[in-house]
């Protein structure tokens, strides 16, 4: 007979030699120190055990761990030789049963026994010929923690209850040492989690209130208008709500867009622009919501000498709409913004220091907040607390185009008092050119545009505005048709396109880079406006690609688009 087949009967007696110590409240250590002391047994029966009796001197005299305990709901430990009880620091047995509770599960350590179980299902599953290897913590009875390293084997027995047999042996101390540094990342993990989790929670209960508030508006007012059709004075104050609460949920939407677009885009794209320029037109641009609020905003630009520089501009402007817009709104009726650009010093290979500051008077922020403050979805208090409609994404915008930009930015603030934001940047300056003079280019009315939509309604509101802005403006329906008539035209025909994207047939990247691959120089370089949802920064490449000059967001806002088209072909007459 092969020994794999004898195998089994020998663990059967090897099990019932220790069934049979257990039921004479006999503990191994006693029979390895007495004499055989069971009684109640025939000489066969000791004879049998004996080669058994061998096999536990051998485990007892193994240098490492070695037990054995049921594979049932209790796990009760059936034997455990001296190895085991020197890792636990236990003198005998029952000191070691009374340690761990008799069981399996008391030798584990509680965090882990979760994993360790599913382990070993999952080996009882998937191979049961193998050793199961898994690795946890034990508690040793002056209170220490070890790491063990864990071989097991399952055993199914036809004849009494399955059992396990465990070999263990103690993690070396950089094994060791590897497991709680483990231990500590993934609990660092955990809470870094924990805490994107209850901002989520915290965001969507915001956004879900700020978005509603300004749909409410627009549902309401629009219903008030209608109502009051025949009042034309009644009905625009109604509209002009409806355009406001319509600009709020809007700037909302595109902070969301900006994080998103913002955390898979490229590095900055540096280009020629005026510092000075951008910073006016942020100013300007939110001028009349100050002036609105009665807020005073002041700029400061005197301490700059070199404003031609190379940096990405509509990331630049970007940062500074989301900084000053913030200090207006957060700024009492009657209050103070003040915006101040320098140039603090140069460095080698022609770059220069440069600094923007914004400061307000307004409600401040506490110390607490302020050191989470460009946290995505944080916000101090909430809408109704504060009465000011947001999401909490503008000043994590703002961080991270600082962030890609290698610049540096600090916030100092008191509740109450008002905030200030300092941000740091370096910037290549251009090289220095003298303007003899400047083409200046003369009004005129006219321009003729190719507007591209498909969208009728989008098609009409579009053509109706263009045309009170004095452009004559001819459509198409999709890019293809839009190819055809610039193919068919000469050149002088058309002095701008406004592309739509997202069109059946053909849509407006291919139909602009198939403008772009004409012959005809003068049709091939007819400017390009892209006017679309598509927002992304992988959108915003995309049109680049495909020879558009300009990207603007839908929905269209008519004087930025105005502004847009002056910078390609010159202003209007409106």
């Amino acid at each position: 007979m092969k020994a794999r087949d004898r195998e089994p009967h020998f663990l059967e007696r090897l099990l019932r030699l220790l069934h049979l110590l257990e039921d004479n409240q006999i503990e191994i250590d006693q029979v390895l120190e007495e004499a055989w002391p069971v009684t109640g047994i025939s000489e066969g029966e000791r004879k049998e055990f004996e080669a058994a009796f061998d096999l536990i001197e051998f485990m007892e005299e193994i240098p490492g761990g070695f037990f054995i305990y049921y594979a049932n709901e209790q796990e009760r430990i059936i034997y455990a030789n001296r190895g085991i009880l020197r890792m636990f620091q236990c003198e005998t047995m029952q000191e070691f049963r009374e340690l761990t509770g008799n069981s399996f599960r008391g030798i584990v350590f509680p965090e882990d026994l979760d994993a360790v179980e599913k382990s070993i299902q999952k080996q009882i599953f998937m191979d049961w010929r193998s050793l199961d290897y898994v690795e946890y913590r034990i508690r040793r009875k002056d209170g220490s923690i070890r790491w063990v390293e864990d071989y097991g084997h399952y055993v199914h027995r036809e004849l009494g209850e399955d059992i396990f047999y465990v070999f263990l042996g103690e993690a070396s101390n950089e094994k060791s040492q590897q497991h709680m540094e483990q231990k500590q990342l993934l609990s660092e993990a955990l809470e870094k989690a924990n805490q994107a989790v209850n901002a989520k929670n915290t965001f969507l209960s915001h956004v879900s209130h700020d978005m509603r508030t300004p749909l409410n508006a627009i549902f309401g007012f629009t219903s008030l208008a209608k109502l009051h059709i025949s009042q034309p004075e009644v009905a625009m104050g109604y509209l002009k709500q409806v355009e406001d609460a319509s600009r709020q949920l809007l700037e909302m939407i595109t902070h969301v867009l900006d994080v998103s677009s913002l955390s898979s885009a490229a590095g900055p794209e540096e280009k020629e622009c005026n510092l000075l320029d951008t910073v006016r037109e942020v100013c300007e641009f939110l001028f009349p919501q100050a002036q609105e609020k009665e807020i005073s905003l002041t700029l400061d630009d005197s301490g700059v000498v070199h404003s031609d520089i190379y940096a990405d501009q509509v990331k630049l402007k970007q940062l500074m709409l989301n900084l000053v817009n913030n200090a207006v709104t957060y700024t009492k009726p009657g209050g103070k913004v003040s915006v101040s650009v320098s140039e603090e010093g140069e460095l080698p290979n022609n770059y220069g220091i440069y600094r923007l500051v914004v400061k307000d008077n307004g409600v401040g922020i506490s110390q607490e907040f302020l050191e989470q403050v460009f946290e995505p979805f944080s916000r101090e208090k909430n809408t109704t607390l504060t009465g000011i409609h947001g999401i909490g994404l503008g000043l994590t915008i703002v961080k991270n185009i600082v962030d890609m930009m290698n610049g540096a930015i600090e916030a100092r603030s008191t509740v109450g008092e008002g905030t200030t934001f300092s941000v740091a940047f370096q910037f290549r300056v251009q090289p220095h050119t003298v303007v003899l003079g400047k083409e200046v280019s003369t009004q005129k009315a006219g321009r003729r545009i190719l507007l591209v939509e498909d969208n009728e309604l989008n098609r009409e509101i579009e053509t109706e505005l263009l045309t009170n802005m004095g452009f004559a403006v001819e459509t198409a329906e999709n890019g293809k048709l839009a190819l055809e008539k610039i193919e068919g035209s000469s050149t002088g025909d058309y002095d701008l396109i406004l592309m739509d994207l997202q069109m059946p047939v053909m849509d407006g990247w291919k139909a602009s880079a198939a403008i772009r691959r004409l012959q005809d120089p003068g049709l091939a370089r007819i400017p390009i406006i892209a006017l679309s949802a598509n927002a992304l920064a992988s959108d915003l490449r995309k049109s680049k690609e495909s020879g558009i000059d300009l990207h603007l967001p839908k929905p269209v806002d008519f004087p930025l688009l105005l502004e847009a088209i002056e910078s390609l072909i010159g202003p209007q007459e409106v």
